[in-house]
């Protein structure tokens, strides 16, 4: 059924139900008062299965809201049950607080938990707890607050009519405030702005609709007859703009809303039930002052908690934020083939250990290597192949590397470099030759000019007496050497010296 379609069944719905309500008041008093409480029952009632439907439906973050709502709809709903009880077969008056001033006042907590709920991330179970104690502390506080004593401890005192409707109206713009702000901190035309925008609409409606048919009470009693309406508008509106409300069961979109105003009220708004808890034991401060402080006192641990955890699941985020970010740093430095150190690693710490080198007056060598006729392995057994046989040879590379000092990385294609820092030309000979052996004992089929084995080549260049310059100038000439070694043949190790500019060089075949 599309929006349209909807829309005029639930305007035709809202219409005729107002229409019975109407036509029921107009009849004699008897009957019009018992038939507009039967009416003034139903519709909360209509928003109360509204909600626990739209919460069985709901895959979202959402459905704890839902259900919070349909629970304060239900109070209201038995507060109008008492006073069915209360007018009917008890001939209450209403000069001051009766029984089901208690549901009615009590239905508010749970709407403002419904508000103070989280939009988006996980609602730890720490703060459950904590708001389900509120709100067992909330109902405590209620029944002080309408009948002015502690309960179980002496008779009650209950307030006087006008002073419930004024806490009525205190209760009803609060919770109009609250919806506001926490629709402010939603983005547009997301889910949960859908909600909070329905949520806010009624409780402005209500606080409006139900304020002046309180203020009409007080002033004219039972001359308005029709003021009935105004009390059964507010569910109506709710119910119906619930039925189109659109839903969506995916919680991949971003609910709130990116602004720095959007951003400090989601993050403010879980504490707006504290500072209802707060304001509560202010207002019995003044007949109840020890239990006012104890409230209070309550009130502040309760934000200091939660503001406690917050901070530790911050840290917790930061921590883990911090160590993803270490663990992507170390694979961009990784090749991902072999699992040596890449290119761009291998660039970074030879700037550093060159530096170092020319701070300290120490010896640098870098060794170039590459593996003889690759090309012919690739094509006579494949790329598959080839790379099971680059990670071998790194594996058997790395396991000459033995210092922590020492770096060896993947340079490109089917060579390598190792970086060895403090390290003379006897020193870089003796880890190329083991290298050289390294390979040779895996034994890797390449059936070439020079064998029946893969093997390497080596350029080595040391630089000896450090004066600065640039470590392009490592870099070339252990290029030279590798050129050398190829070109003389393959399977061999070349070296090069560096001092300072001049370049001195030897070949020598192992």
């Amino acid at each position: 059924m599309n929006l349209s379609v909807r829309l005029r069944y639930v305007v035709s719905g809202v219409a005729v139900f107002l229409a019975l309500h109407f036509l029921c008041l107009t009849g004699p008093r008897s009957f019009a008062d018992v038939s507009s409480l039967i009416f003034e029952t139903l519709a909360p009632l209509l928003a109360t299965a509204i909600c626990i439907w739209s919460f069985r439906q709901c895959q979202t973050h959402l459905r704890l809201s839902w259900l919070l709502v349909s629970i304060g709809f239900a109070l209201w709903t038995t507060a109008m049950v008492l006073v069915i009880w209360e007018e009917l077969f008890r001939g209450t008056t209403n000069t001051v607080a009766m029984s089901s001033d208690f549901p009615y006042f009590y239905y508010g907590v749970f709407i403002l938990l419904a508000i103070s709920l989280p939009i988006e991330g996980e609602w730890s179970r720490a703060f459950l707890v904590l708001d389900s104690v509120q709100v067992a502390v909330a109902g405590f506080l209620t029944f002080v607050v309408i009948f002015s004593v502690i309960p179980f401890t002496g008779p009650i005192a209950p307030v006087t009519g006008p002073q419930i409707i004024k806490i009525y109206h205190i209760e009803n713009l609060v919770l109009a405030i609250a919806a506001t702000l926490r629709l402010l901190s939603c983005t547009k035309k997301t889910e949960a702005w859908h909600f909070y925008r329905m949520l806010t609409g009624y409780l402005w409606t209500y606080a409006v609709l139900v304020g002046a048919s309180n203020e009409l009470f007080l002033l004219k009693q039972n001359s308005i007859p029709y003021r009935d309406l105004l009390v059964t508008t507010p569910f109506l509106v709710f119910t119906g703009w619930a039925l189109i409300l659109p839903k969506s069961n995916d919680e991949r979109q971003h609910a709130t809303n990116n602004t720095s105003l959007g951003i400090f009220i989601d993050s403010a708004s879980p504490i707006f039930f504290t500072l209802a808890i707060l304001g509560l034991g202010i207002a019995i401060l003044k007949s109840h002052f020890l239990l006012g402080i104890l409230v209070i006192t309550f009130a502040l641990i309760s934000y200091g908690f939660r503001a406690t955890v917050l901070q530790t699941r911050y840290m917790r985020s930061q921590r883990a934020l911090q160590q993803a970010r270490d663990r992507l740093e170390e694979l961009s430095l990784q090749d991902g083939l072999t699992g040596v150190a890449n290119r761009r690693c291998f660039d970074q710490m030879l700037e550093l250990e060159w530096n170092r080198a020319t701070r300290t007056q120490q010896q640098l060598s870098l060794l170039l290597i590459d593996v003889d006729y690759f090309k012919n392995l690739n094509d006579r057994y494949g790329h598959q192949r080839g790379d099971e046989c680059l990670v071998q040879i790194a594996s058997a590379l790395k396991s000459t590397v033995t210092r922590s000092v020492d770096l060896l990385a993947r340079y490109g294609g089917e060579e390598f470099a190792a970086i060895l820092p403090d390290t003379n030309r006897n020193g870089a000979e003796a880890i190329a030759s083991r290298m050289q052996e390294a390979v040779r004992e895996l034994n890797i089929q390449n059936e070439t000019s020079i064998g029946r084995f893969a093997t390497i080549s080596i350029g080595i260049a040391t630089y000896e007496l450090p004066n600065g310059s640039s470590s392009a100038v490592l870099v070339e000439a252990s290029d030279r050497a590798l050129y050398i070694a190829k070109r003389n043949g393959r399977n061999r190790i070349e070296y090069k010296a560096i001092h300072g500019f001049h370049e001195a060089s030897s070949a020598e075949a192992y």
